[in-house]
């Protein structure tokens, strides 16, 4: 009887965690008032502004952040628990300590969001870029 026991409860943690990987994904991408082709990764550029993302459990540091158009922008993420970010409708999709240099020329809201599934409060996990 006791091999049944270790047996169920291993098959029950194997179910419980395909169900967390699960309902930890999910990313809209969605985004308002700004075009698709509004922004440029590049490694090479100068930045003229500086936006440091802190992410940890479930939640960034701001709901909302705010940079210029058209200016280069170096954004960095900080994070010491394992998360993501991207940044709808443009290339950025950075790691914990990564950082790239893009411009955005186009004014409107883009939505950041966790793009590595760290739990059961990923999906809540989303800020907004701001582009002014």
């Amino acid at each position: 009887m006791y091999p049944t026991k270790i047996k169920s409860i291993t098959i029950l943690l194997a179910v419980a965690l395909l169900a967390l990987a699960l309902t930890a994904c999910g990313s809209s991408g969605k985004q308002s008032g700004a075009d698709n082709s509004s922004s440029g990764a590049t490694d090479t550029a100068t930045a003229s502004q500086e936006l440091v993302v802190h992410a940890k459990n479930w939640e960034f540091d701001k709901k909302e952040y705010t940079v210029k158009k058209g200016e280069p922008l170096k954004i960095s993420l900080e994070s010491q628990n394992v998360h993501g970010i991207e940044i709808a409708n443009t290339d950025v999709k950075l790691e914990p300590g990564e950082s790239t240099v893009i411009t955005i020329d186009n004014a409107g809201d883009y939505e950041i969001s966790c793009y590595i599934p760290c739990g059961t409060g990923h999906h809540e996990m989303k800020a907004t870029l701001k582009v002014v």
